[in-house]
């Protein structure tokens, strides 16, 4: 244990501690452990702090709490070690902070807001309210980020770069439906708005292939437009209405699954279907930091490629 360096860094854990929900205890005896080789018993990071039997386990059942370090076994002996999963420990930390400490508020809130009657009080609370109907899908969604990098099935940044960019997007894309005949059709759908210029972008891609390309927005397939080249603009949904029955290719874009701009996967499940006809049109994913997966579209939905990018 690097005596010399021990106390600067528990002093700093201090500090960060009292602006953190563990409190300054449990991050010097967080530090402690960081300093032991070994795991360490309970005894020796009293030996190490000063601090009384009770304060020590009061900290580190915070810390495991937290997920922050690992209870060990040896022989009858429980020792802890550092948890250097520090993806894992803030999205637990994020998520129980949420769950003890911004929903109990919001339900007081709840609870009371009709028996306030200055209109204006009345509008905060509703604002709140709203804010944390918002908060919920991000923990949610932060959560499962997390889970995914711990598990290896989200690329690192280093991973991500590689193919990051929108040349190398487009040609992935191409890539996709070079098996696709001249004249195909290809149908498009993802949320309004958000999606609409990825589309356009795919659609120019495949510009010499002569596909007719339709756009379906929202999943609705009521509102199918056709996807046509105008000269000096580029590829853009125009206003005419198309048919997007018997489609060789669906591409789903991923802001249909995101909780904000996206629908509910029924009704994209639905479309397909709707779409089909007698074809068993070829299904991609064209996502961006794996939202199909968090959102477990991707066992519902039989993707025959899925496209995860970066620009």
């Amino acid at each position: 244990m690097n005596e010399g360096a021990m106390p600067d860094v528990l002093d700093s854990l201090a500090k960060i501690g009292k602006e953190w929900e563990l409190g300054e205890l449990a991050w010097r005896v967080w530090g402690c452990i960081l300093f032991h080789s070994c795991p360490v018993s309970q005894k020796e990071i009293e030996e190490s702090t000063g601090y009384s039997s009770g304060m020590i386990s009061i900290s580190l059942r915070k810390l495991k709490m937290a997920n922050m370090i690992n209870e060990i076994n040896m022989g009858g002996d429980i020792r802890y070690s550092v948890n250097t999963s520090l993806t894992d420990a803030f999205g637990n930390f994020s998520k129980r902070f949420f769950e003890d400490n911004i929903k109990p508020v919001i339900a007081l809130l709840s609870e009371n807001l009709e028996r306030i009657k200055d209109a204006k009080v009345k509008r905060t609370f509703c604002e709140l309210m709203n804010e944390c109907e918002k908060l919920d899908p991000l923990v949610l969604t932060l959560s499962r980020i997390i889970e995914d990098m711990n598990a290896g099935t989200m690329k690192t940044v280093g991973e991500t770069e590689k193919r990051s960019g929108i040349a190398s997007f487009t040609e992935t894309f191409r890539e996709s439906i070079v098996d696709l005949k001249e004249g195909s059709k290809v149908v498009f759908t993802g949320s309004v708005a958000v999606c609409t210029p990825f589309a356009e972008l795919l659609a120019y891609t495949i510009r010499d292939r002569g596909f007719e390309m339709v756009y379906v927005p929202g999943a609705d397939a009521k509102e199918a437009r056709k996807i046509r080249e105008i000269p000096n603009i580029g590829f853009s949904v125009v206003d005419e209405q198309a048919d997007p029955k018997n489609p060789d290719t669906v591409v789903l874009l991923g802001g249909l699954a995101m909780p904000k701009f996206g629908c509910p996967l029924e009704n994209v499940t639905r479309l397909i279907e709707d779409i089909a006809g007698k074809k068993k049109p070829k299904i991609i994913g064209v996502e961006f930091m794996n939202i199909f997966e968090r959102a477990e579209w991707d066992k519902k939905i039989p993707f025959d490629t899925i496209i995860d990018t970066a620009l």
